[in-house]
């Protein structure tokens, strides 16, 4: 065989296993960096017990923001939550978490009123409320979201926050896609978590 042949033929199949390498090394790992750590707050959930950043200690988290009487984009966020809560129902490691942006008609029996309504039936997803000047504050300063105009000018993201209470990736929440990519980044945090 022509020596030059053969060196060809032996670059091919490096280039060819590195590239399967590389492929899988992809399909195996993710990018989730910390964007930051969700600051110190106090709120109330739907069962009028308290609810802090420590609460997301040991949980992959996926969070938004809504109000129970918006008829724009929150039907379609909290369908898509109610989704992820059910097909979550078996991996304790996971809890789901919304906050009002409407605190004036969303107190906690409102919110526990919703909560039914959705199909919630454990603490694996917990409806928060507060005044809205610390509304504003965990939404503007602690996860960068737009807060002006509240309530109808609610941000329509889904936030995932690691088992260390850091927020590592923003979704959008109405979009089917983005759900797509929200579980397979979930699934990497609860893997971090079992393992």
């Amino acid at each position: 065989m022509n020596k030059n042949i053969f060196l060809i033929i032996v670059c091919i199949i490096l280039l060819g296993s590195g590239a399967s390498w590389v492929i899988q090394k992809a399909n195996s790992s993710y990018e989730l960096t910390v964007i930051k750590k969700v600051p110190a707050f106090s709120f109330i959930t739907q069962d009028g017990l308290s609810f802090t950043e420590e609460s997301f200690h040991k949980k992959a988290t996926v969070l938004d923001f809504i109000f129970t009487s918006c008829a724009g984009p929150c039907p379609i966020m909290t369908n898509n939550m109610t989704h992820l809560y059910e097909d979550y129902e078996n991996v304790p490691e996971v809890q789901f978490v919304s906050v009002t942006v409407d605190p004036k008609i969303d107190n906690a029996s409102t919110l526990k009123e919703y909560a039914k309504a959705n199909g919630v039936k454990d603490d694996r997803w917990q409806f928060l409320t507060s005044d809205i000047e610390s509304i504003k504050d965990l939404k503007k300063n602690g996860f960068m979201l737009y807060a002006g105009e509240l309530p109808r000018g609610h941000a329509i993201k889904f936030v995932l926050i690691d088992q260390d209470g850091q927020i590592r990736k923003y979704y959008d929440g109405t979009d089917k896609a983005s759900m797509a990519v929200l579980r397979k980044d979930l699934n990497n945090i609860v893997n971090e978590i079992q393992s």
